[in-house]
């Protein structure tokens, strides 16, 4: 049984981490994921690093990448910005 006044909300954990163990799986690169998604290669390293949302249109590009549907991506990130905004 936890203790509710110990209990502590796990870190909410970032797309941009599941994104780079997808990639990792796929053995492609930021760079290889920019090119293949239409996007900049700075923008794939800042969601990788959490720093920004992930885009429908970016999300929809990744559907052809990884084979995982855009809606997953727009409600991990949705899911991840309110925990950040709960935490």
């Amino acid at each position: 049984m936890t203790n509710r006044e110990t209990y502590q909300v796990p870190v909410p954990i970032a797309p941009g981490e599941t994104l780079q163990e997808s990639i990792d799986l796929l053995q492609i690169t930021p760079a290889a994921l920019a090119e293949k998604t239409a996007v900049s290669v700075d923008y794939v390293q800042q969601v990788l690093a959490g720093k920004v949302r992930i885009t429908p249109e970016f999300a929809n590009a990744l559907t052809s990448v990884i084979d995982v549907p855009a809606a997953f991506w727009l409600r991990y990130d949705q899911n991840y910005q309110q925990a950040l905004a709960e935490h």
